[in-house]
């Protein structure tokens, strides 16, 4: 099976969970769940969702509200909660602060960002250009997620965009060359 029939596998099996996870009702008080990612663009090579809700009133009681229903439909092998308000949010950005939770579902990673801030993000918009991209382009991302060492712990899909999209990387030498500047 080539990489872009394990890719769309992916992605169907994604979607498959994301129906089962029932979002919208685990958390009716957000913004609609917006999926991003890899399971947005249709590049996936690892069972892994990003999920990403805006919630400015959101409290912690109502995250764990929605984990708790979520755990009623499928059973979580493990779930990290993090409160990343003020000096805990992942930048020195106000606007970043967010509950942000991983949970592990029978092979799969899902990641949920709760944003506490109402602002432009560029992660929609990332998601579906790289899923505009050329098949040659998807192929070479495929490839370097697939071969590259340390992804995604050091090495993420956010460093693999940018590299094959905008300065032509197409292997795991020029992406290493690329990623040292």
């Amino acid at each position: 099976m080539s990489l872009i029939d394990q890719a769309r596998s992916l992605q169907t099996e994604a979607h498959e969970l994301l129906e089962r996870l029932e979002l919208e009702r685990a958390f009716p008080s957000f913004d609609p769940p917006q999926l991003i990612g890899s399971a947005r663009s249709g590049l996936m090579v690892l069972r892994d969702i990003d999920v990403m809700f805006t919630a400015p009133d959101a409290a912690v009681s109502a995250v764990l509200a929605g984990l708790a229903d979520i755990a009623q439909r499928v059973e979580l092998q493990s779930v990290d909660f993090r409160d990343e308000r003020e000096d805990r949010r992942p930048t020195p950005q106000l606007t970043d602060e967010r509950f942000y939770a991983v949970l592990q579902h029978a092979g799969w990673k899902i990641e949920l960002t709760i944003w506490l801030h109402a602002v432009e993000r560029p992660h929609v918009a990332d998601a579906l250009r790289v899923q505009a991209s050329k098949d040659e382009e998807k192929e070479a991302i495929l490839q370097l997620k697939s071969s590259y060492p340390g992804y995604p712990e050091v090495v993420g899909g956010s460093d693999i965009y940018p590299a094959v999209l905008d300065h032509g990387v197409r292997s795991t030498e020029e992406l290493a060359a690329y990623l040292d500047n």
